[in-house]
């Protein structure tokens, strides 16, 4: 079970009285009335809270499940002690003293964490209700999200096998896939798919019934995939929080690059930077203005956000929010050399050298 903490409570619920029992409290109780009365009595008696509507004082009294668990212990003994009674009859006797006077432990089916007594004034009640509403509902999304997230069809495998009497290029690529058994089936990375279909020789028609494939299962499903980012220069994975998007105002290029090859970047030359786990649609307007990069470029990468899961598909900047004015242009000679002396003069693809390719 969920728990909520009693700051949280606080915070939501107007006027709420804190109580904070002292420690030799269980020392000195009345062994002939129930422990819950004892502990109104006790508040009411040492001025802890004002007396007006102290009838209603049993539910409007709430506290944490810690303490809860030393009142309930301290009502055990006291039963056990008078009624000489124990095991299934002891239980039920606490039960039902719990529910003639015992105080509230769970908001919106939440338990109270910590020995917090809280105690609701009349005023505060709608407050209260609306709290436990809300965080009702932020329990039952989560339990949803959930039983979504492990559901028959959580894997992009699972979802394309269902597809495959489509009359479209989802449907073709279903079909490929139902009689692939090297096909990385628990996979839950664009990615990774990506890279085993162009190893098997994948055109770019199917590269791209692919990225039709993934962006609806991305509009049905996006608890499902956890955000990364892939670095443009080592093609290793990395925490969206370790990956950055890189422009050059020179050549009006972008890059996703992890730090340290963002550091061997900025070896030949500094280059702005932005953590992708905060960038926003208007700092990539913003950005694709600044260093007059194409229009493109940009698609490319909020291309690539989305399917990585960082960016949903329905935030992706629009045709109109990237600036087209700017048309990318040639890298200067002394830029083109330094990437090629950093690439030992070799085409990072293919292995290709100067003497095999036009580089």
């Amino acid at each position: 079970m969920r728990k909520c903490t009693a700051r949280k409570i606080i915070k939501a619920v107007p006027n709420i009285q804190s109580v904070v029992l002292p420690k030799q409290w269980f020392d000195n109780l009345d062994g002939n009335r129930s422990v819950f009365v004892s502990l109104y009595d006790w508040m009411l008696k040492n001025d802890r809270i004002p007396s007006i509507n102290k009838e209603s004082l049993h539910n409007r009294t709430y506290v944490g499940e810690k303490l809860y668990k030393r009142l309930v212990a301290a009502e055990k003994k006291r039963l056990r002690k008078n009624l000489k009674i124990k095991g299934e009859e002891l239980e039920r006797a606490v039960i039902w003293s719990d529910i003639d006077s015992g105080p509230k432990t769970e908001i919106g089916s939440c338990k109270i964490s910590g020995d917090a007594i809280l105690v609701i004034p009349e005023a505060s009640m709608q407050s209260l209700a609306e709290f436990s509403s809300k965080i009702y509902n932020e329990k039952r999304d989560n339990e949803i999200k959930k039983i979504r997230a492990h559901a028959a069809g959580a894997t992009f495998y699972q979802w394309l096998l269902p597809q495959v009497e489509r009359p479209d290029r989802i449907g073709d690529l279903s079909r490929d896939v139902v009689s692939d058994d090297l096909f990385p089936r628990n996979s839950a990375h664009y990615e990774d798919i990506k890279t085993y279909l162009l190893s098997q020789g994948a055109c770019t028609a199917a590269i791209e019934s692919l990225k039709d494939g993934w962006v609806e299962y991305l509009h049905q499903y996006p608890e499902r995939i956890q955000p990364y980012g892939w670095c443009s220069e080592c093609g290793e994975r990395f925490d969206v929080k370790e990956t950055y998007l890189a422009l050059n105002s020179e050549s009006q290029e972008a890059f996703i690059l992890d730090q340290d090859c963002l550091n061997r970047f900025n070896e030949f030359e500094e280059m702005a930077s932005y953590p992708l786990a905060d960038i926003t649609n208007n700092d990539i307007k913003n950005l694709s203005e600044k260093y007059e990069v194409s229009d493109f470029v940009t698609k490319d990468v909020i291309e690539r956000l989305v399917l990585w899961g960082i960016k949903q598909a329905n935030e992706a900047v629009s045709d109109q929010t990237v600036s087209s004015k700017y048309v990318r242009r040639s890298i200067s000679n002394s830029k083109r050399y330094a990437v090629l002396r950093r690439d030992k003069f070799q085409c990072v693809l293919c292995g290709a050298s100067g003497s095999e390719a036009n580089l």
